[in-house]
């Protein structure tokens, strides 16, 4: 019987625009010395960018490119997702330890060196914290870019706001000057917040303030003093 003919050779792939330009290329680089090869890419560089170029390029939008190249949009999260708002910690230095101090930082404390960076100060520096805008307590976590505020004086150390709970000037607010006195005569002498003036009064009359959480419920340190009063009086009653 007759052989079956020879199968004939598979079709090569058609080339696309892209193929054929770089065979082209190849093609005539190869026919090309070494030193014409060398004079024809230098003179199709493109020029040295000025400093005009650069400040005009807005870089700050490379990333948002990048993002949006992989389905990002503003206002949303990636492959239509719930937007991830980032969040930080802010740093609690009065739970580092027993003798613990918190690392020196950029702002602050280059009070005992002789030369400082750039961007540091010889100012100690500020005890910062995050109050919460709806509740208005201290949290230890929020979200990037929300600001933090420098810590208030607070017990009865000088510039701390106390409430007047006893004595003639029961039920105002005023702050610290100063303390003093011997075991249980402590006295302390406070600036009248509304009035400005300045009186002496025993600090059993006084109720330490916080001051957020006094904004967010008016008159919490006077209404938790007549509590503590009250109850102090019923336990003092016989049974």
């Amino acid at each position: 019987p007759a052989a079956a003919p020879a199968a004939a050779p598979a079709a090569a792939p058609a080339l696309d625009d892209d193929a054929l330009a770089a065979r082209a290329l190849m093609r005539d680089a190869a026919a090309l010395g070494d030193d014409e090869r060398y004079r024809r890419d230098v003179a199709t560089r493109a020029e040295q960018a000025t400093g005009e170029a650069y400040e005009s390029m807005p870089i700050e939008e490379f990333g948002k490119a990048m993002l949006r190249g992989m389905g990002w949009k503003e206002g949303e999260g990636i492959n239509g997702k719930a937007e991830v708002v980032p969040v930080e910690y802010v740093p609690r230095p009065q739970l580092l330890g027993l003798s613990a101090t918190p690392a020196a930082e950029a702002g602050g404390g280059g009070k005992g060196k002789k030369f400082i960076k750039p961007g540091e100060s010889r100012e100690p520096k500020k005890d910062m914290i995050y109050i919460d805008k709806e509740t208005g307590k201290q949290k230890w976590v929020k979200k990037v870019g929300e600001e933090l505020v420098e810590r208030g004086a607070t017990g009865f150390a000088a510039g701390a706001p106390v409430a007047i709970v006893g004595g003639v000037h029961k039920d105002l607010y005023a702050r610290v000057v100063s303390t003093g006195g011997i075991a249980d005569q402590m006295s302390a002498v406070v600036k009248l917040t509304v009035s400005k003036e300045t009186v002496q009064v025993p600090l059993s009359d006084l109720r330490p303030v916080d001051l957020q959480l006094e904004k967010s419920r008016a008159g919490f340190a006077f209404r938790q003093a007549a509590q503590e009063e009250a109850a102090a009086a019923a336990a003092r009653e016989p049974a």
